[in-house]
């Protein structure tokens, strides 16, 4: 039964809890499109979204155990480009929907040619890999920090199993540091990481005054999970070739951390039963790797490869486990997923024939649940509890992608 909560200490304490830490849409032309979320900060949530709106209301949804969460929210402020400033209204409780078709891609009988998912990892077992210390991950950092000193005196190499500041912040924007002049604010470029925030960042750190300018980028892990960053300081402006070069160095060093095989990604061959835009389902046997990457509410990385020209690489969070004798059905909902993998993604999906050409959106039932991630069963007394309980339901997701943890961002 359908439920409203227009108390703003429980719509808070539901976005708390739940926006944080499951996939949130933003409802654009009568479809939901993935949204990152920043923060929440003084009773307001801000993201980044490249969608251009017509007026200052937003509708922003999470979908959890059957039902599904839509909170309205008012534009209060922004940078006006992407970085957006919520206040929430309400929050409306309805049951969860499919509202997208699903491709069938399990194989016909004799056939070879399925999808199958492969090199699935945990991401919580990627930021345990780089907390340990390795000799292998040792010598390609110290290679490479040798490397760059010839090129720039000014750099260092940040690696490690626990984000600092400056990279937890790049995480939330999802940008990259890129400051010509720290003392001109016109030089700066939207596309980057915000300036404001960064001049936050400058005053709290311990970088000398004389540096003016400073290239930041990310080290990540197959493009997902933040592993460190590569940083470079100049008492001179830096220029958009010194900024790609740096660029290049750290998406080689991401690549070769992880040829030293530290990650312990799995090494099942899973075949894919259905997917859609929204998830996937495959089949996993009951093996060492599946009791130590597959947990509900769990947040996993695998690859598909589509074709010789198309791969991808895909973050879900599992939300069905279900036994089939030989082996578990795993569903999964994706999660904030890379605009490059989306567009594999859709190029597949478009070619793919639907099993369910334009039906009306269907409520959710246990057996095609599964692709979707969605769970079943939304009893006025479920809806209400779920509310109630909505911390704690939402607590055991894994809070490494929790744009809520740590510490709070600079006022």
């Amino acid at each position: 039964m359908d439920k409203e909560i227009t108390d703003i200490e429980g719509v808070l304490k539901v976005i708390t809890a739940l926006f944080g830490k499951l996939p949130v849409s933003i409802q654009y032309e009568g479809k939901d499109i993935p949204v990152k979320i920043i923060a929440l900060k003084n009773k307001a949530l801000i993201i980044n979204t490249p969608l251009i709106f017509p007026n200052k209301d937003r509708n922003l949804s999470v979908v959890h155990n059957g039902s599904k969460f839509i909170a309205q929210f008012l534009l209060a402020g922004g940078d006006g480009h992407g970085i957006e400033i919520l206040t929430p209204r309400k929050i409306s409780i309805v049951a969860a929907t499919r509202e997208t078709t699903r491709v069938e891609v399990a194989p016909a009988s004799g056939s070879n040619a399925s999808l199958k998912a492969i090199n699935i990892i945990n991401v919580i077992d990627v930021s345990k890999a780089i907390g340990f210390d390795d000799k292998k991950v040792d010598a390609v950092l110290l290679a490479y920090r040798t490397k760059l000193l010839k090129a720039y005196p000014q750099s260092s190499i940040y690696f490690a199993g626990r984000m600092d500041n400056r990279l937890r912040l790049m995480h939330h924007y999802e940008k990259s540091i890129f400051i010509m002049d720290r003392k001109d604010k016109s030089s700066a470029n939207p596309q980057y990481f915000p300036f404001d925030e960064y001049l936050r960042i400058f005053e709290s750190s311990k970088i000398d005054d004389k540096y003016i300018s400073e290239i930041c980028i990310p080290i990540r892990y197959k493009g997902y999970v933040h592993l460190g960053y590569v940083q470079v300081l100049s008492e001179n402006s830096l220029t958009m070739e010194a900024y790609q070069q740096v660029e290049i160095f750290a998406n080689a060093v991401a690549r070769d951390v992880i040829s030293t095989g530290v990650f312990q990604e799995s090494r099942e061959v899973c075949q894919v039963m259905d997917l859609s835009s929204g998830g996937i389902s495959f089949l996993h046997s009951p093996s060492r790797s599946f009791s130590r990457s597959m947990t509900m509410n769990g947040t996993i990385l695998f690859d598909i490869v589509f074709n010789q020209e198309s791969k991808g690489t895909f973050r879900g969070i599992i939300k069905n486990i279900r036994n089939q004798e030989t082996n578990f059905r795993v569903g999964c909902q994706f999660y904030n997923l890379n605009q490059k993998d989306i567009d594999a993604l859709d190029a597949f999906l478009s070619i793919g024939k639907p099993t369910e050409e334009a039906a009306p959106p269907e409520q959710v039932s246990e057996q095609n649940a599964s692709e979707e991630g969605e769970e079943t069963d939304t009893s006025e007394d479920q809806v209400s509890e779920e509310t109630n309980n909505a911390e704690d339901n939402a607590g055991e997701t894994d809070s490494s992608d929790d744009p809520f943890a740590g510490e709070p961002l600079p006022e």
